[in-house]
């Protein structure tokens, strides 16, 4: 049996976990180089968010599809159905912020619809390799979700006397967050790969 049609299994689910991770990473790498490029050129009043959108679904859909693309042959399509799922409901939310004022739609909702529209998206390649492809959906929203709200905590979380040792337990929650990303689709993933 090939290594391309071997069921999914303890294997697969770690190297997505570190590709999930590792994407999460290249995404914040994104978010830093296009605010920096934005500034340059004079684009961008530091309030958008679509950017932010558009970077982190980019560096994790660029890392997922590579572990995809030896597992199912998925290519770029899985990277742009990754950034355009997350950068469009953010970049509505710009919209409607700059519309309506800051306090509608929150960019919890935006985050959710963000999974959601990648869920679909993604889904929609999933659809001719994988029989349980619908279950993607559900497991992408919860995945985004769970990843933002854990970086989210990093807010909650109490300053201290130690502006240092704050500032590393701020980080690595953060981080966590693409972890758990990892953690929830991959679960969801290797379920759905299995023959």
């Amino acid at each position: 049996m090939s290594a391309r049609h071997r069921p999914a299994g303890r294997e697969f689910f770690k190297r997505w976990v570190g590709a999930t991770f590792a994407g999460w990473l290249l995404g914040f790498v994104f978010i830093v180089l296009a605010a920096a490029g934005g500034d340059l050129i004079g684009v961008g009043d530091g309030e958008s968010q679509f950017i932010v959108g558009i970077a982190m679904g980019a560096g994790v859909g660029y890392a997922q599809g590579r572990v995809m693309r030896r597992r199912l042959d998925v290519t770029w399509g899985w990277v742009w159905a990754s950034a355009i799922g997350l950068g469009v409901p953010v970049g509505a939310f710009d919209i409607a912020t700059a519309v309506w004022g800051e306090s509608w739609p929150s960019i919890p909702i935006a985050v959710v619809t963000g999974g959601l529209l990648a869920g679909l998206l993604q889904r929609r390649i999933l659809r001719s390799r994988c029989a349980r492809a619908d279950w993607w959906v559900p497991a992408c929203v919860a995945g985004w979700t769970s990843a933002t709200g854990t970086a989210a905590v990093s807010g909650l979380l109490p300053s201290g006397p130690s502006a240092g040792w704050f500032a590393l337990v701020n980080i690595a929650v953060i981080l966590l967050g693409g972890v758990v990303l990892g953690i929830v689709t991959g679960g969801a993933l290797v379920w759905m790969l299995r023959d």
